[in-house]
């Protein structure tokens, strides 16, 4: 298993002697004001934890924060700091061999899990399921027309790390979260949550568990980082080559999702209306046109006829992204 280099370490008063059933692992990088309400809520859980927080060598005032954090909480924690690694995958690891119960909670340092959010996790991941994922719901309050968020209300395949339950032992004996430079021009990771997950979920089992819930803060992005977002859409061609799983998720085997579909059948209407002349063709477009307006509506601040201009342009930069990864990838997704 592939780790980071540790230049620091701080631990609680708690940490040497603690007992817990459960080890929570949190990777996290320039966060530091995200910090406190995911300790607070990790601090609230009903079954006894241990947090192992690791510091993809952050330039704000992550590693301080959480020093001082260390010598001042009940909660079993250690902290550990590592030389920049760029992505997700080798600070988890490490994290994880440090981490001294047989059951992981994975979460990530935006989230805020619920107080029952370990136990549940605990409770699904055991003999018959290796790797467990909870609900992952929004939180609430208020945002902005392109602040981000993420929602898991049923087992979506992706296996995403904001609410995942592992085995330590299968994690262990899987390797670990591989290092994927598929989408290295771009921030955050991609990728290595699927490949882990997909196969710790074939070797050991898979456990849906509703009642494990985190809650996902709002990460503000305007409309140029939105489009930032869809363009990591680019990897996944590679995704549905590498892993089956994947694959049969995929809408008629081609198409990432009916959105996908409905947008790239509306184009296709368009055109063909166009160049026939033939207006009721168009009639192609409606789906994702009501598809589109609804999504227009929803996002505040400018008229509906800029949203929907917007609307287009990322359905558009979806699109190219699909294609480009797909030639790239040798793999056709849509």
């Amino acid at each position: 298993m592939k780790v980071g280099n540790v230049v620091a370490r701080a631990q609680s008063a708690s940490w040497p002697t603690a007992t817990a059933s459960v080890s929570v692992v949190v990777a996290t990088h320039n966060r530091s004001s995200f910090l406190p309400g995911l300790l607070d809520q990790l601090s609230r859980q009903t079954v006894d934890v241990e947090a192992v927080i690791v510091d993809d060598g952050s330039t704000d005032e992550t590693w301080p924060w959480l020093e001082q954090y260390a010598a001042t909480t009940a909660l079993p924690l250690l902290a550990l700091s590592i030389e920049h690694t760029g992505g997700p995958s080798l600070p988890r690891n490490t994290a994880v061999e440090h981490a001294r119960a047989a059951t992981i909670a994975i979460t990530d340092d935006d989230c805020l899990p619920e107080p029952g959010w370990a136990g549940a996790i605990a409770a699904a991941t055991g003999d018959d399921a290796a790797i467990s994922q909870g609900r992952t719901l929004p939180d609430g309050g208020a945002r902005g027309p392109w602040d981000r968020a993420v929602a898991v209300e049923r087992p979506s395949g992706l296996f995403e790390t904001c609410n995942l339950g592992f085995s330590r032992e299968h994690f262990v004996a899987a390797g670990g979260f591989p290092s994927v430079t598929v989408l290295n021009r771009l921030p955050r990771g991609f990728g290595e949550d699927v490949l882990l997950g997909a196969q710790v979920a074939r070797s050991g089992g898979f456990a849906w568990a509703p009642e494990a819930v985190v809650r996902h803060r709002w990460i503000a992005t305007d409309f140029a980082g939105h489009l930032q977002g869809v363009r990591r859409l680019s990897g996944f061609p590679w995704l549905a080559r590498e892993v089956p799983e994947v694959a049969e998720l995929l809408v008629g085997g081609v198409f990432l999702s009916r959105r996908t579909l409905e947008y790239d059948a509306a184009l296709v209407a368009l055109l063909a209306a166009a160049a026939t002349r033939r207006p009721l063709l168009a009639v192609g477009a409606l789906p994702w046109g009501k598809r589109a307006l609804a999504s227009a509506h929803s996002r505040p601040g400018r008229p509906v006829s800029v949203r929907l201009a917007q609307e287009a342009v990322s359905s558009t930069v979806g699109l190219i992204s699909l294609v480009s990864g797909s030639v790239r990838h040798r793999r056709l997704v849509l």
